[in-house]
């Protein structure tokens, strides 16, 4: 548990800074959205969407709002519906459209709409996609009306942390003694420093939940391991239960165990083989090493499951009905 310890002192002067001030500016920087728009939703050319997000991404980095992929709960989306459409008679000839443009921040989970706003623009060429495309080129999505809908959308966020504080961390506990740990570590590091109460309460439960999730996974890679070695008991099976083992964690519980199959493994090949075992267990210590140094800490486990939790079309679509 040392490196843990140390891991989760080196937060305690963060923990003491944070507040529930809603007009803290740098309270934005607590809260991430990330920008998702299905390849689905019917409509859009890829490129006028690709161009959409741009514009979407750099109006939250500008409120130091940008996402990291990590959180799949609270999004921030879009839409693009055609209000009118009229053939301009030129050489050659031109599509002129007028847009309706939606944003939303939804959480995702639960399937609410947690902010939302809509605003026209105009754009025309000599097919949709150009028209799409030059709608959204004169677009500025870092004014006030988007300003207000990320103020809007960044309160409500507190608010429901603030709120249902109790069951979130129930819900992450719920999954972790389900071993469903990497989640439950997402759940709870989502929580923003901004809702201090739940942020603080959250971090008392993450230590434990970590430390079960390093001690599960452990027991998984020496059964892996010792499977490895039994198929293969030589210098070749060694080396590939030593890669193995060398992703446990050198505080879960059964890393002792580790070394006694490490020493078990040693006395086989010298006896059979008469080879150096010092090379193979220096690539498991130097591997362990750099294990320590970039150590799976708990907030890595739950970013590293987050950013494999992206919404998909089904998901999502409830919004655009």
């Amino acid at each position: 548990m040392k490196i843990l310890i140390i891991f989760i002192l080196s937060l305690i002067p963060f923990l003491g800074k944070t507040q529930n001030n809603l007009g803290k500016a740098d309270d934005y920087g607590r809260i991430s959205l990330d920008v998702f728009i299905p390849d689905q939703i019917e409509g859009i050319p890829s490129h006028a969407k690709s161009l959409l997000i741009n514009k979407l991404t750099q109006a939250v980095t500008k409120k130091g709002m940008g996402g990291s992929g990590a959180s799949p709960r609270f999004l921030l989306t879009a839409n693009m519906d055609v209000l009118s459409k009229d053939v301009i008679p030129t050489t050659p000839v031109n599509e002129a459209y007028t847009f309706e443009v939606s944003l939303f921040i939804v959480d995702f989970i639960d399937r609410n709409i947690v902010s939302s706003t809509s605003f026209t623009t105009k754009g025309a060429g000599t097919n949709k996609n150009k028209a799409y495309t030059n709608g959204l080129r004169g677009v500025d999505l870092k004014n006030s009306n988007v300003d207000q809908f990320l103020d809007e959308g960044k309160r409500k966020i507190i608010e429901y942390y603030n709120s249902r504080c109790d069951f979130v961390i129930t819900r992450a506990k719920a999954l972790a003694a389900q071993k469903q740990f990497e989640n439950a570590l997402n759940i709870l590091t989502s929580i923003p420093e901004v809702s201090k109460e739940c942020y603080m309460s959250a971090m008392k439960e993450v230590g434990p939940i970590y430390q079960d999730f390093a001690d599960f996974n452990c027991q998984v890679l020496i059964n892996v391991a010792t499977s490895c070695w039994a198929a293969r008991p030589n210098s070749e099976g060694a080396q590939l239960a030593g890669s193995v083992l060398s992703q446990i964690d050198p505080d879960s519980k059964c890393y002792a165990e580790s070394r006694i199959l490490i020493s078990k493994m040693e006395q086989k090949v010298l006896k059979d083989e008469n080879r150096d075992w010092k090379f193979i267990e220096k690539v498991f210590e130097n591997e362990v090493m750099l294990e320590s140094l970039r150590i799976r800490a708990w907030r890595d486990v739950g970013v590293a499951w987050g950013k494999g939790q992206q919404p998909t079309y089904n998901d999502i679509v409830w919004i655009f009905r």
